[in-house]
């Protein structure tokens, strides 16, 4: 059968048997138990910092409420008090005009900390006190109070270090399930610059950085070819080319020369980004604005999940050079059929949209079967290759050139109306006219290439993708019907046909 003293303890026991989320809320529940329990008028809470001799207040209990407080209290001249609680474990003060008694509460909590570049966990003893006060001076605490008091300290004390731990497996399932959301979007992007912008911005919101960000290799892993940044604003910036300082490019041979999982230069932490030996790039992050210490949780969940991101970098650039490859034409090295069929679709849809005007051009190689049947296929393809070589030298940057069939190429002019198309029609005619066959192949005579071009521009000439193709190629017909060599503009030729049957 329990006495008293164990009774107290078995239903303080079952009052605090339960899931805290942190150590405040334990608090929150167990002091207004104990100032129930022994009727005091007031119960505080402090952190003890052994090495600094300091109490740090954090929390006071009175009446029915509970509340946070902020104060440190140097005890760095009472070794005598000092030592009695670290001996005993409880001590009665004699500097109050009523009865108060302090309690000594130890307890461990799950820690990190950075060793020669690697991680290691440990178990960090921390040390509280509780100070019990009754303003009344008849009513001193008892021999029989201060063993029961002690012995709920020790009780707080084991539930305290519990909380700690569920608290630490908590943050870090909170972690793995963060960085695994984000690894998911990351993986359902279609785009490897839109996955990266997701995870820069989830990093930084989920782990409240300052700032992070993103140094991404060339395919050699030598150069830094482009940096993806974001700051508290969760605005994403990016730089790439001439804007990459040669300091920023220094970073690369800093971070990775280093035998060390990370480097911490400057108060920034970098992680390099790496499969096998292959260098992706490597992460960035600080709080240098906020000054807010960077836990080891949130930087050893960042590292092994850093792993996880450059592989899927790695095989993203993979998947995006192997589509690149399937979008050109081998010979040519221009788009494909298919993704220019996109392009146009995309660009058709935006001109009905703004009222914009979109031109397309066919161009034919003249005599391309002479060229073969007379110097051979191998001639056949080294012209091919030198027109497409011009037509992608002189258009602009937005125009989209694409090998249609056979000698057949097609020039998407975007923005582009039917005077602006004949000035480029113009250019490619006068550039590929200057071109020879190897004399060697010809027995010494020069033989020029030659091409045919027809224009047809929306939506003076057509309504939609197909019509547009059509007419540019009814324009197309009437130049090869008509000596070849010289280009024709769909609303040109029907104007002439006109005149020519009313004559």
């Amino acid at each position: 059968m329990f006495d008293k003293k164990s009774y107290t303890l078995y239903k303080f026991h079952k009052q605090l048997n339960q899931a805290f989320q942190n150590k405040r809320e334990l608090l929150e529940n167990a002091l207004p138990v104990l100032r129930n329990l022994f009727k005091l008028d007031r119960i505080y809470f402090f952190d003890w910092q052994q090495e600094r001799a300091i109490l740090s207040l954090r929390m006071m209990c009175k009446k029915e409420y509970c509340m946070d407080k902020q104060e440190d209290i140097s005890v760095i001249s009472e070794p005598v008090f000092l030592k009695q609680l670290l001996c005993d474990g409880i001590t009665e003060t004699t500097d109050l005009s009523y009865p108060a008694i302090y309690v000594l509460v130890k307890w461990q909590r799950p820690s990190m900390e950075l060793k020669g570049g690697e991680v290691h966990t440990y178990m960090q003893e921390k040390v509280g006190v509780l100070r019990l006060e009754r303003f009344r001076k008849d009513r001193p605490f008892t021999p029989q109070e201060k063993e029961l008091i002690k012995a709920l300290g020790q009780e707080i004390s084991h539930n305290l270090r519990n909380t700690e731990i569920d608290q630490a497996k908590n943050k870090r399932l909170s972690v793995s399930t963060a960085l695994n959301d984000l690894s998911t979007v990351f993986a359902s992007s279609l785009r490897l610059n839109d996955g990266l912008e997701l995870i820069l911005q989830g990093v930084q919101k989920y782990f409240r950085f300052d700032r992070v960000h993103l140094y991404l290799t060339d395919a050699y892993g030598r150069n830094i070819k482009n940096v993806l940044g974001v700051d508290i604003s969760g605005q994403v910036t990016h730089k790439s080319g001439d804007e990459i300082t040669p300091q920023e490019q220094g970073l690369l041979k800093e971070v990775f020369d280093s035998s060390a999982t990370y480097r911490s230069t400057r108060s920034v932490i970098y992680i390099p980004l790496k499969v096998q030996r292959n260098k992706v790039g490597f992460l960035s992050f600080d709080n240098i604005l906020s000054r807010r210490p960077i836990g080891y949780l949130d930087f050893i969940s960042l590292q092994q999940f850093a792993s996880q991101m450059a592989l899927a970098i790695d095989n993203a650039r993979l998947f995006e050079r192997v589509q690149e490859l399937s979008n050109y034409d081998e010979l040519t090295h221009l788009p494909v059929r298919r993704y220019f069929n996109e392009k146009l679709a995309e660009e058709m849809y935006r001109a009905k949209r703004f009222n914009l005007t979109v031109s397309l051009m066919i161009v034919d190689l003249d005599y391309f079967k002479q060229i073969n049947d007379n110097y051979g296929h191998q001639i056949g393809d080294w012209a091919l290759q030198e027109v497409s070589r011009i037509i992608r030298t002189s258009l602009r940057q937005t125009d989209v050139p694409c090998r249609f069939g056979g000698d057949e190429m097609v020039i998407m002019l975007p923005s582009t109306n039917s005077e602006e198309s004949k000035v480029i029609a113009k250019r490619l005619q006068e550039r590929i006219t200057a071109v020879t066959l190897p004399t060697k192949y010809t027995g010494g005579e020069e033989i020029h290439l030659s091409i045919s071009q027809g224009v047809a521009t929306f939506p003076t000439d057509a309504s939609n993708a197909d019509e547009l193709l059509a007419k540019a190629d009814k324009a197309l017909y009437t130049v090869k019907q008509n000596g070849r060599g010289h280009f024709a503009v769909y609303r040109e030729v029907v104007e002439n046909t006109q005149e020519e049957s009313k004559e």
